[in-house]
């Protein structure tokens, strides 16, 4: 292909993109960079008592409170770099050993640490974003039986992923909606929660 070809695809492209932005409102305007946001949401566990706890007759309480801290900053108003903590609840567990001799109860804490990429679709003050990253995740389990307590900590890395909405209402105030996932902590977490740009 010659320059002249390159040049008229180029040209093409560039006004489609251009179409594109212009038909769906995209905001290119830059945005304040950093930005640190707090929430609060509800978490659904989605593993079986038995397969958690190896208990027998165990029954399992799969749903909780969640929320997160996180800060990133936003590199382009497509895109932002972000590092978050994320406590995906706390899951109380009944069951039996030995039969139905020995009774157990206790609980298990998810939480997790994770750096993500965020990609972004900015329309006019509303972002939809969906993000990928890498997370160091503890899943610590306490067991109660009759003569004895057992706490276990449970170590992994994995990746994280999730998506969401954010409605920016004032310059340097967002409020947004949020569904985050890692991928050996099976809890699902629905958060929603306000950013502060800066």
């Amino acid at each position: 292909m010659n320059n002249l070809g390159r040049i008229a695809i180029a040209t093409a492209f560039l006004g489609a993109s251009s179409a594109f932005a212009q038909s769906m409102n995209i905001n290119t305007t830059p945005q304040l960079p950093w930005y640190f946001g707090v929430g609060v949401g509800g978490g659904h566990l989605n593993r079986s008592p038995g397969d958690l706890t190896g208990l027998n007759n165990a029954t399992l309480e799969d749903k909780d409170t969640t929320y997160t801290f996180r800060g990133g900053w936003r590199l382009s108003p497509f895109g932002a770099v972000e590092v978050g903590y994320y406590d995906f609840g706390r899951y109380n567990f009944t069951g039996t050993l030995l039969g139905n001799a020995v009774p157990v109860d206790g609980s298990a804490r998810a939480q997790s640490v994770a750096i993500s990429l965020v990609g972004i679709i900015p329309i006019n003050t509303v972002d939809i974003y969906g993000r990928i990253g890498y997370a160091h995740s503890q899943v610590k389990l306490n067991a109660n039986a009759v003569l004895s307590t057992v706490n276990q900590n449970d170590r992994q890395n994995e990746a994280t992923y999730g998506a969401g909405l954010r409605w920016t209402f004032a310059p340097n105030w967002a409020v947004f909606g949020e569904w985050v996932k890692n991928d050996n902590i099976k809890v699902d977490s629905y958060v929603g929660g306000i950013d502060y740009r800066f």
